[in-house]
């Protein structure tokens, strides 16, 4: 089963922490962090350079031309704005009058000291500004975005990933669902056809390198973690068939030969940096960029989407954030966060942090694709969502209660966590049916035969139930009761991220229920008779998957995401004008308010409402306004009513929350089945 353990077991969490974090924090930290202080944080200032280390927006391609140098310099100081349709124009010309002297290559662009030397840099050089109305066409630089044609020839892919045996499962994944794939995206192409443009892209997937030890692709077949794996599988596919460029990297020495870094140092772009315009990676992935390139990691920040399964909420994300409550050699995101990335460019597998993005995945599914004609008819089976023995510790009374009403089957494979050995006669009932892994067209004809879905708590968050849904099952989602969070939980304890998961599989649990999903308490033996007993009055329910989950769904959500979100150059999408701002009960989060009212918290139209005038429009009258560095702006304080607006934009969060205070919060409508778009958002 496709189950999500890549940051899993406590096995990995060892490894992790042993071959990833301990040695790649250090060297990353003694190469990477004390050179780039050394070398680009001169002035010490850290929110301002966070400024220039969080995203230099080059051209498209990552290429800077320079044509700034060689031309006329305006020299009347009139280049003062206001630009509202640039906000970030602002501080980035105030910063420049501060540090335009702390590296020569700024001069080398043109930059003399003067105002509008500023902005033709930040616009021309760097994209945070608008041109100067007097620099004409030919001046500008100009590069046209070619166009993408749909790719349905699945053979030079198929060619490209044969070359390199770590990614056989990808393959193998990718060339099984192919004609689901074409006929997903032909059908997205009759009702409106593609007019995205062309991207050149770098996949670098760093849980796949030797170095990094988690033996992902060589455990595949043998009941190791597939989340992971399922995920890239399904981002390649919808790049691919998208009409992108793609180039991939699975080792560290691979790095040299796709990034055309220029010798230097310091916060200016280079010519030539890259020749890509986007880089998907994971956080193992980042660190080793980091650990290869140093200080120039700032030239590559923008172009990141980092797929993270579990999330990097803002304040774990932002490298210079200090918590008021934090206790002495505490860590703060030092294991997995401190990117100073907008938080918009981690890529979630299910859509539970509204600060991130949600990238998801497909649910191979064969009866909604195909019609029930000729499915086996249900059982009273149940099947347990359980490939490694330790996930059965402790759960032999629970399958007992199970087996008085569902005969019970399990897939489990011979994988053990190291230094682990865990025999089946301790963990496993006898009346347990083992079949071992099985091959995917065996296992979709398992869970068509199969009533029951049985989860035993472990692992968290994964794809399975989803695919066992998609296949007419019921699933008996655990309850985590309390909810597991970082601060109750080895295995959330460095996750950057303060989300509590209140079963299994909170998004099951939340957006789709009964009749498809029981979540009870695995421990209470009544609970679970209730549970059963219910599922077993009711007729078997029909397959069912949410849209967001299905080959059109993903590709439609890819197609947007790839066209539309900026991190390089100023922008806002979703458009502004899909604004419905809303005010947070007491300690309610903006995620929470915006739930209640039946929207999304939409983290990209903070900006709209992070002022003053904005707060009082929507009720929030203000004895004071201050500005604040917190995950709580904008907001009122409930006492003194002293209002608060955001100072750093990489701390604007839908999960902030206080007591304390009121919040101002950018809520949005949703397309039924796919929450990460607005109801107007279309191709």
């Amino acid at each position: 089963l496709k189950e999500t353990e890549a940051e899993g077991d406590d096995r990995e969490l060892k490894e992790t922490e042993a071959e990833g974090d301990d040695r790649e924090l250090k060297e990353t930290e003694a190469e990477g962090d004390d050179r780039e202080l050394k070398e680009t944080e001169a002035e010490g200032d850290g929110r301002k350079l966070r400024e220039t280390e969080a995203a230099q927006p080059l051209r498209d391609g990552g290429e800077v031309e320079a044509t700034a140098a060689s031309q006329p310099v305006v020299t009347a100081d009139n280049c003062s704005g206001p630009w509202p349709d640039f906000p970030m124009c602002e501080p980035k010309m105030e910063w420049m009058a501060e540090n335009w002297q702390i590296d020569e290559c700024y001069a080398s662009f043109g930059v003399d000291g003067s105002k509008c030397s500023f902005q033709l840099y930040l616009s021309e050089v760097e994209q945070w500004c608008p041109r100067l109305k007097n620099r004409t066409p030919s001046q500008n630089i100009k590069r046209e975005k070619p166009l993408a044609v749909i790719q349905d020839d699945i053979g030079p892919l198929i060619e490209t990933l044969s070359a390199n045996t770590k990614f056989d499962w990808i393959r193998g994944r990718i060339q099984r669902l192919w004609g689901d794939w074409v006929a997903a995206i032909h059908r997205l192409q009759q009702e409106k056809p593609f007019t995205h443009s062309r991207k050149s892209v770098l996949v670098h997937i760093g849980a796949l390198t030797d170095k990094a030890g988690f033996k992902f692709a060589e455990n595949a077949d043998h009941g190791g973690p597939l989340g992971e794996l399922v995920q890239w599988s399904d981002l390649i596919a919808s790049l691919y068939l998208l009409g992108h460029t793609i180039e991939f990297s699975t080792e560290i020495s691979q790095l040299s030969q796709y990034l055309l870094v220029t010798k230097g140092k310091g916060g200016c772009p280079t010519i030539s940096e890259t020749k890509y315009q986007m880089i998907f990676i994971d956080i193992v992935g980042l660190k080793q960029f980091k650990r290869k390139v140093g200080p120039r990691l700032q030239h590559y920040k923008c172009l990141f989407r980092v797929l993270d399964s579990f999330g990097t909420e803002p304040q774990f994300n932002f490298k210079e954030w200090k918590p008021v409550d934090l206790k002495p050699k505490q860590e703060y995101g030092k294991t997995w966060g401190n990117w100073n990335l907008n938080p918009r460019q981690f890529m979630t597998m299910y859509p539970h942090t509204p600060d991130n993005s949600f990238l998801g995945f497909i649910v191979e599914n064969h009866l909604l694709q195909e019609g029930r004609k000729g499915v086996p008819a249900r059982k009273d089976q149940a099947l347990v969502y359980g490939k490694e023995l330790y996930m059965w510790k402790d759960k032999q009374e629970y399958l007992r209660w199970i087996s008085r009403h569902f005969d019970i089957h399990a897939t489990i494979g011979t994988t053990q966590p190291d230094g682990e050995e865990i025999s089946m006669e301790d963990v496993v009932p006898p009346f347990v049916h083992n079949h071992g892994i099985l091959k995917s067209a065996d296992l979709q004809k398992l869970l068509q035969e199969t009533r029951l879905f049985i989860g035993l708590g472990f692992p968290y968050e994964g794809p399975a139930p989803l695919e066992a849904i998609g296949n007419g099952c019921v699933y008996l989602n655990p309850k985590l009761n309390p909810p597991l969070n970082r601060e109750n939980s080895k295995f959330f304890a460095k996750k950057p991220t303060l989300r509590a998961l209140t079963s299994q599989n909170p998004y099951v649990e939340r957006f789709i229920g009964r009749p498809y999903v029981y979540t009870v308490d695995v421990g209470n033996h009544t609970e679970v008779e209730e549970a059963l007993k219910d599922i077993l009055r009711q007729p078997p329910p029909p397959p069912y998957l949410p849209y967001e989950f299905t080959f059109e769904g993903m590709l439609e959500r890819m197609a947007l995401y790839l066209e539309h979100q900026q991190f390089c150059a100023p922008g806002q999408w979703p458009p502004a004008s899909v604004l419905e701002a809303r005010v947070s009960r007491p300690g309610e989060s903006c995620k929470d308010a915006c739930y209640r009212e039946g929207l999304v918290c939409e983290p990209e139209l903070f900006p709209l409402l992070n002022t003053a005038k904005a707060l009082s429009k929507h009720g929030l009258y203000c004895l004071r306004t201050e500005a604040m560095n917190s995950v709580h702006g904008p907001s009122m304080a409930i006492d003194s009513r002293v209002c608060s607006l955001q100072s750093e934009t990489l701390l604007l969060s839908c999960v902030g929350q206080s007591s304390k205070m009121k919040r101002l919060c950018p809520c949005r409508t949703y397309r039924k089945g796919q929450v990460a778009l607005c109801s107007t958002c279309t191709r």
